[in-house]
C-alpha cells in the first residue's frame, strides 16, 4: 500500500458480531475464513467485489467460501447516496474510511 492509500477501520453492526461469535463456537474453520477476508477487504474494499440485490441492496457482497459477507464502505455510501438504504444511525460521525460489516449470509440463504 502506498502513503496516500486510505487506511480504512473496521466497523461491525450488532448482528454481524453476533453471527461471528456463533460461528466461531459452531464452525471456528468458517469464521477464522471471515476474519481473514475482512482484513483483506479492509486492505482493498473497492476490488473486485460487487454491490447486493434486493434486502442488500446499497451494501457490498463478497463470498467467502459458501458464505457470503455484506459491508458498507461509508465514502461510497455517502457519494451515492445509499444512506436510505443502510440507514446507520451513526451516519454523520462515521468517518469516511470506515468499512461497516453488516450481516453474514449462508450460500443457500442468498
Amino acid at each position: 500500500m502506498n502513503k496516500s492509500s486510505p487506511i480504512y477501520k473496521d466497523k461491525y453492526t450488532p448482528f454481524f458480531e453476533k453471527q461471528l461469535q456463533k460461528l466461531k463456537k459452531k464452525a471456528p474453520a468458517r469464521a477464522k475464513r471471515i476474519e481473514d477476508e475482512i482484513q483483506e477487504i479492509l486492505k482493498f474494499p473497492y476490488q473486485n467485489i460487487d454491490f447486493g440485490k434486493g434486502l442488500w441492496r446499497g451494501k457490498r457482497k463478497n463470498r467467502v467460501g459458501d458464505d457470503r459477507i455484506t459491508f458498507v464502505v461509508c465514502k461510497q455510501c455517502r457519494e451515492l447516496g445509499h444512506q436510505a438504504f443502510n440507514l446507520c444511525s451513526d451516519c454523520n460521525d462515521t468517518p469516511d474510511e470506515t468499512v461497516i460489516f453488516v450481516s453474514i449470509i449462508e450460500s443457500h440463504k442468498y
